[in-house]
């Protein structure tokens, strides 16, 4: 029997707010840099004009190709998880049922800035069989994807039905 969801990562829509952040403060200390004539408060508005450009391009590269979205189809036998990006297979990677002795969702990837402002922000963990460290179950770059409760939900369903 084969059973498939699809979630999304959630941290995408801290990016936009973010960046929409970001570049309002970038005009506004642009306009104060303007309409100011104290040599000290000049540099200060420029460079404080130009870090608020900078973070608004550093969270515009992140949002640029939207979400990763991620596919799970579970088989008798495997799991295929599918990394996608604008509807594109980028990644795959395949596990096989028996080796997985646990998935459960932590806080233990989550940094602590996101932890405070959204502390429903999960990422899963995978435990084997074949060894005792627990690895990531979802990662992208060296990072581990972020999910909401609805996600985790999803999820966990998924795993408690098959295993």
């Amino acid at each position: 029997m084969d059973k498939s969801i699809t979630i999304s990562e959630e941290n995408y829509d801290f990016w936009k707010t973010g960046a929409v952040i970001s570049a309002v403060l970038s005009v506004i200390t642009f306009t104060v840099f303007w309409n100011l004539e104290d040599p000290f408060w000049i540099s200060i508005s420029r460079l404080g004009a130009f870090i608020f450009f900078a973070i608004t391009i550093l969270c515009y590269l992140q949002i640029m190709n939207g979400p990763i979205e991620i596919t799970l189809n579970m088989t008798d036998k495997n799991i295929l998880v599918s990394y996608l990006k604008n509807g594109k297979k980028f990644h795959e990677e395949q596990f096989e049922k028996e080796t997985i002795k646990e998935v459960f969702p932590t806080t233990s990837g989550v940094n602590f800035l996101l932890r405070k402002l959204k502390p429903t922000l999960k990422t899963f963990k995978v435990s084997f069989t074949d060894t005792d460290k627990d690895l990531y179950l979802f990662e992208f770059s060296g990072r581990p994807l972020l999910f909401s409760k609805a996600s985790q939900e999803e999820v966990l369903q998924l795993f408690k039905n098959f295993t």
